[in-house]
């Protein structure tokens, strides 16, 4: 999968000239909105988390796409670094000196409208949100935007994907990974990665993959927490789910890879004139009207592709990683609690990055 950066069809809003915008084929650019958050993610990974896997996640579905269609232009705008419905709520008695910086659901719904609707006024027809945090509030409000733009706009195209990729985030664990990593994944990487739900094992992956520098070293000591745990430990930790312990930067790596994938499949078939509000979208608690539709692992096409877009086993690392940081070894502390394979419970409140939730049912 070819870096993006060296595309010449791959745009960055922020560093194009005024003359460089006016050229872009509106019928040909698709517009990609990072939509992240800053939120607390235990002490050994960066409140920006949710922010750094947008990116990445936009830019691995970037490189997909670049790859897919050789007549595409893909036009990243700046990230957005606030979001809503962080996972301090669940515990405000913790979080009262320093935690999470969000707001409110109306300010950001507002906001990503506003963005969107200036590339509306400027004639781009195909814009999609990408979003990471899985807060259900925030996953709700880029619905909400991209339905109301749709349905004041005729023929705009948009929609946030990622809720769709989450919605069935469980079915991406095994095929899509052993094709990335060259390897199956071993039973306690794939159990690990199914009861991951806050800044646990597949967040702390993510990091020591795309900034291994952010992540304290003490996370090779992080034990499982479920989800009950979270409400009864007097100093919860900030994390919730499988154990940091269990993080390797070449899963968290392929994760993110994978998930662009998938993303960029759909945003395909919605320019293709598929309907993707007809899907099954995180939180599934919503979409029971939706019956059994699903994303399958193929994207619909209405035109053959000049050549299949390859998901190679050793793609290329969107974001620099430096070999030997994410290795830094933590002396083994024997007073230390072991770390737990297996989550006993599944959660289903509807709070707190709820996509990883629905990964345990």
């Amino acid at each position: 999968m070819e870096n993006p950066m060296n595309n010449m069809r791959f745009h960055r809003l922020d560093q194009m000239s005024l003359k460089h915008l006016r050229a872009l084929d509106r019928a040909k650019t698709v517009v990609l909105i990072p939509i992240g958050m800053l939120e607390e993610h235990g002490e050994h990974l960066p409140m920006g988390t949710d922010t750094f896997g947008a990116e990445a996640l936009t830019l691995a579905a970037v490189a997909w796409l670049l790859e897919a269609d050789p007549a595409v232009h893909m036009l990243v705008m700046p990230g957005l670094p606030y979001g809503t419905d962080p996972v301090d709520r669940q515990r405000p008695d913790l979080f009262s000196t320093s935690g999470s910086v969000w707001i409110s659901r109306e300010t950001l719904k507002m906001t990503v409208s506003d963005i969107a609707s200036h590339m509306v006024r400027y004639g781009f027809r195909y814009i999609f949100p990408i979003g990471f945090h899985g807060g259900a509030d925030q996953s709700i409000v880029l619905e909400e935007v991209c339905s109301e733009l749709r349905g004041k706009n005729p023929g705009l195209v948009m929609y946030e994907p990622v809720g769709y990729v989450l919605a069935g985030a469980e079915r991406d664990i095994t095929p899509g990974l052993a094709t990335l990593l060259g390897r199956p994944l071993t039973t306690q990487e794939e159990v690990s990665l199914k009861g991951s739900i806050h800044a646990s094992m597949f967040e702390t992956s993510m990091i020591l993959s795309l900034k291994p520098e952010l992540v304290d070293r003490q996370y090779k000591r992080l034990r499982t927490i479920e989800w009950r745990e979270m409400f009864d430990m007097p100093d919860w930790p900030g994390y919730v789910g499988s154990g940091p312990s269990h993080a390797d930067a070449s899963i968290g790596g392929a994760v993110l890879r994978w998930r662009g994938v998938r993303c960029g499949a759909l945003i395909r078939r919605a320019m293709a004139g598929e309907d993707l509000s007809q899907l099954v979208r995180h939180p599934k608690w919503l979409s029971d009207d939706h019956g059994n539709a699903d994303i399958p692992e193929t994207a619909v096409q209405t035109e053959p592709l000049t050549h299949e877009p390859s998901v190679d086993s050793k793609p290329v690392m969107i974001l620099p990683h430096r070999p030997g940081e994410a290795e830094a070894e933590v002396a083994e502390d024997e007073n230390s609690t072991p770390p737990s394979t297996l989550l006993q419970t599944k959660p289903r409140l509807p709070r707190l990055d709820d996509q990883d939730a629905d990964r345990t049912s």
